[in-house]
């Protein structure tokens, strides 16, 4: 299988998150890239490349011109800084009121984040633009016809990255960058199976009928990102019917999930797309600090399978994983599942 890289990935190295009012050591960090692509590279069977020259043209279609602005001005000022605490800029005030305005730069801060996971760091906008730059072209594989699937290698992730906000580690949204990207050739269907719900992604394709979104996590009364994930959220005006939430309670296993990944899989069918994009997220694991499920390594060679055999031509976008001892083998499995003749 052919894997793109994210060149950049390295650039963004989050020094911690807020949580419950302290900073903890932040879960998103490089560590993830390396011990997947470790675990690629032994496994044996995988292409590495990187993507040509990272362009934000590849956003430009799924992010508003202000939002990507923000990010770039914004990395920009955290790398002009000579304090080390004004390197990272993070969201404190967040938009109220029926006519909210946000002209400072402190404003801005909340106007463009929904939460306290997702500071703004010298090269969060280098690694996000280099994890969209792959998605890009991977997609574009995938619609030429090179290759059958392709999967990209990045962090930080990107399904919670809205049009305009970023949010739970993401800055802007990969999978969404590349189904953009393939609904050019033909209807495409986006499968979300990170335990937490992909808010970004449904948010951007809610009212699109040419783009499915489908997502298996866990329930959104009690999990991040707790505003969205619901099952009664079916699209709206042409999207309406084309997007569907599985929902999954606290300590699901594999007896539990079953059942929805067969669904989840019936609703990509009956939509007939021509492409799949996988949002795929390890942090259903057991073993997952922030995940809440309990599902063993060797499942995810079973998501994989149910990958395979929809059929299509498919992308698959690396999303959340959290445990680094585990991460890796679980990534591989599905790979190895989903590639296997």
């Amino acid at each position: 299988m052919r894997v793109i890289l994210n060149p950049k990935h390295a650039e963004h190295v989050p020094p911690g998150e807020m949580e419950g009012g302290a900073v903890i050591p932040s879960y998103e960090a490089p560590g993830r890239f390396e011990v997947i692509r470790a675990a690629l590279e032994a496994a044996g069977g995988f292409r590495f490349e990187e993507p040509p020259k990272p362009s934000e043209e590849c956003v430009t279609a799924i992010h508003h011109a202000a939002y990507i602005a923000y990010l770039r001005e914004a990395s920009a000022e955290a790398k002009r800084a000579r304090d080390p605490a004004a390197k990272q800029l993070w969201p404190t005030v967040f938009p109220f009121g029926p006519n909210p305005r946000a002209t400072g730069t402190r404003a801005l801060r909340g106007q463009f984040c929904f939460d306290t996971y997702t500071p703004i760091l010298p090269g969060t906008f280098a690694s996000a633009l280099g994890g969209a730059s792959a998605a890009a072209r991977a997609a574009d594989l995938i619609a030429d016809g090179a290759e059958r699937n392709v999967y990209v290698l990045t962090r930080p992730p990107g399904h919670h990255a809205e049009h305009d906000r970023c949010g739970g580690y993401c800055y802007f949204n990969n999978a969404a960058v590349a189904a953009e990207r393939l609904a050019k050739c033909g209807p495409v269907a986006v499968l979300d199976l990170d335990v937490h719900h992909g808010n970004g992604t449904q948010h951007i394709f809610y009212s699109r009928a040419d783009v499915l979104t489908v997502s298996v996590h866990g329930d959104p009364a009690g999990l991040y990102p707790f505003f969205s994930g619901f099952a009664d959220e079916t699209g709206t005006g042409a999207g309406l019917g084309a997007n569907a939430n599985f929902p999954l309670l606290p300590g699901t296993g594999v007896k539990e999930y079953r059942p929805a990944l067969a669904a989840a899989v019936e609703a990509v069918r009956r939509f007939k797309p021509a492409f799949l994009v996988f949002a795929f997220g390890a942090d259903a694991h057991e073993s997952d600090p922030i995940g809440g499920f309990t599902l063993p390594t060797k499942f995810f060679a079973e998501m994989g399978t149910a990958v395979r055999e929809i059929g299509l031509p498919t992308v698959i976008v690396q999303e959340g994983g959290y445990n680094l001892t585990t991460l890796g083998a679980c990534v591989t499995e599905g790979l190895k599942a989903i590639d296997a003749n």
